[in-house]
């Protein structure tokens, strides 16, 4: 026998540690504290039935934890003080009495913070805990059903089967609904809850200025800065593109609007589609394949320097489409002018100016002047590190001549400093390089640590070419060549797999896509007789499975249980044989055996009650010698 408020105490608790899952990481170091204790001793106190906050303390803790929150919502951030003080509310209601209605106040708590949580991170984490919470909460229903006729019920083990049943049924049949709904009911361009928090911003993001010599030493950045579906790249072609950076200010490579030129065309191989997913950023700069010729998907402005740049901030996932052709060269149709893009720094050092002049005299080739610099980064014996960098207003010239130690940024600013002092037209463009391909999905994940800054120099004809001065570092095969090749394990890759198709499914999941997937499938039904394979046949057979699902589970629900089909069925034979009169309501089977004088009857009822009054369901033998007794009547 089981007490049927054992059974509450226990779910109830599960279900608020379901809940407070997903959100410990964002909550306050005492709360979260507290919240941890909370449950073990909720558990400890329902068990012993001895709670330590009486009645006028609990409601003066939820009153003030509440009003303490709520002095921090403001217009840029509501989700997380308002889930705080839910977390109040139910650790308060863990450490008290419980009755009908304070479960059911855990349950309702639980719902609301588990939505809450959905606001600040909609990982794939939130639906195994949305699945495991609905389940939860509605047996605890069930049971509450059950709890509110007799508070100290004590159940049978078959009585609790039966119970948990229905409980596990239900769930299910509102996930598959809940999964259909998804799919068919109208989406948003941005979710309608966006309001609560208008103007969150990602924590990743390029900076958007360059000066070496600022840190002695920089750390890698493990965030994630976006996902590229598409194919696999050459690792010459693996520059993803983002802002460019063509003046320098108190010694910072900034970005200042540049001169309108003729028009432009990218002159190389045949383009490539990409779908970029980046995550929530804190700048509107959209990551593109270089050389990229559209990007659609997100209203955005291009650049004459072929940036993309966003109308509105990147502060939640989204998807958009890069079309590019790497490896291409952008030639400009009209006058560019050079003198913007010949502007050195105000403060060149004596070597670094004598080794350009030397440059610039030795021929009015432009291309020529290219290679030679290009010999002089070689010749160097530079390395490419992240330590002992270094510093102060001469870090470039101490790069080149004395420490040759320096990261990207001090490869680019020393090379686009020398070009322009040599007559070279460049420029700076900051974006990422490399990134790890996952077969398994067909994208590339682009970390912050890929962060990259190289140049473009304004070559013969008025072709704008990339030069990376990084590549020429020492070590650059074992330093930036490792971005090409390392690779994500099998398992990695299945985790980062099953998160970029979550992220891909349900948190970009738009009207646009809901449209392209009824489209197919129209397409898909009208061609079911074509001998050739669908291409999206798995979306067909998803919504199959989902509809025979749904099936299935009504079927299950709405089924009666053996015992009672069997007096159905008993009930008919005998109304065909001796009258409708003769199986009342208020008579028994044995009643109904003499009443007919049948000895088939009396077997029938002896077997049946042999496992009624004892609680039990019917055996497979005794169903089956159930049934043969049916035949013979």
């Amino acid at each position: 026998m089981v007490r049927i408020k054992r059974l509450l105490d226990m779910l109830s608790g599960v279900v608020a540690l379901l809940c407070m899952g997903p959100v410990l990481a964002y909550l306050d170091l005492p709360l979260l504290l507290i919240a941890l204790i909370a449950l073990p001793v909720g558990f400890w106190c329902d068990r012993r039935e001895r709670y330590p906050l009486p009645a006028w303390l609990a409601t003066l803790i939820a009153l003030c934890g509440m009003a303490l929150y709520a002095v921090q919502i403001t217009r840029a951030e509501v989700a997380i003080p308002v889930v705080h003080a839910m977390v109040v509310l139910l650790v308060v209601r863990l450490l008290t009495p419980k009755e009908s209605r304070d479960y059911l106040q855990i349950f309702v708590l639980a719902l609301f913070i588990l939505a809450g949580a959905s606001l600040i991170n909609l990982e794939i984490g939130f639906a195994l805990y949305l699945i495991l919470l609905v389940f939860g909460v509605t047996l605890g229903l069930v049971l509450l059903t059950v709890h509110v006729t007799d508070q100290k019920l004590l159940m049978t083990r078959q009585d609790l089967k039966k119970l948990v049943k229905i409980g596990l049924v239900l769930p299910a049949i509102s996930l598959l609904l809940m999964l259909v709904f998804f799919v068919i009911l109208p989406r948003t361009r941005h979710p309608l809850w966006n309001f609560l928090n208008p103007t969150s911003k990602g924590k990743v993001g390029l900076a958007e200025t360059v000066q070496p010599g600022s840190f002695s030493q920089i750390s890698a950045n493990d965030a994630l800065a976006f996902r590229a579906e598409g194919p696999e790249l050459a690792p010459e072609d693996r520059y993803w593109r983002a802002l460019v950076l063509n003046q320098q200010k108190e010694g910072r490579w900034v970005r200042s609007d540049p001169p309108k030129a003729g028009g432009s065309k990218i002159d190389g191989p045949a383009p490539l589609t990409f779908t970029i997913y980046p995550e929530p950023r804190s700048d509107r700069y959209l990551m593109t394949l270089d050389r990229p010729l559209l990007v659609d998907g997100i209203r955005n402005n291009q650049t004459v320097d072929q940036m993309f740049i966003a109308r509105r901030a990147i502060d939640q996932h989204l998807r958009y489409e890069v079309r590019a052709s790497p490896g291409a060269l952008l030639k400009v149709s009209g006058d560019v002018d050079r003198d913007f893009y010949l502007r050195p720094p105000l403060v060149v050092s004596p070597r670094m100016r004598e080794l350009a002049n030397r440059i610039l005299t030795q021929s009015d080739n432009v291309s020529v002047r290219i290679e030679v610099l290009a010999d002089f980064f070689r010749n160097q014996e530079l390395s490419y590190a992240q330590d002992d960098l270094p510093s102060g207003p001469n870090a470039i010239d101490s790069f080149l001549f004395d420490k040759k130690r320096g990261y990207c940024e001090f490869f680019a600013s020393a090379y686009i400093t020398l070009a322009r002092l040599a007559g070279i037209p460049a420029r700076l463009v900051g974006g990422y390089y490399g990134g790890d391909y996952n077969p398994m999905g067909g994208y590339y994940l682009v970390g912050e640590a890929t962060a990259h800054v190289w140049v473009e120099v304004l070559a013969a004809n008025n072709n704008w070419k990339r030069i990376d001065p990084s590549q020429w570092a020492i070590n650059a095969e074992t330093t930036l060549g490792m971005r090409d090749r390392e690779q994500l394990n099998p398992f990695r890759q299945l985790v980062d797999s099953l998160n970029y198709y979550w992220v891909q499914a349900v948190v970009v999941f738009d009207l646009k896509q809901q449209i392209s997937i009824f489209r197919d499938t129209r397409a898909k039904l009208r061609n079911l007789r074509s001998v050739q394979t669908p291409e999206h046949l798995w979306k067909m057979v998803v919504v199959l499975f989902l509809g025979m699902g749904l099936v299935v589970c009504a079927f299950a629900l709405r089924r009666k249980p053996k015992e009672v089909r069997l007096l159905d069925e008993l009930r008919k034979k005998l109304e065909q044989r001796y009258g409708e009169d003769v199986f009342l309501p208020s008579s028994g089977l044995a009643e109904i055996a003499e009443q007919v004088d049948s000895d088939v009857c009396r077997e029938f009822a002896r077997i049946y009650y042999g496992a009624i009054f004892r609680d039990r369901s019917l055996t497979a033998q005794e169903f089956s010698q159930l049934k043969n007794l049916l035949k013979e009547i």
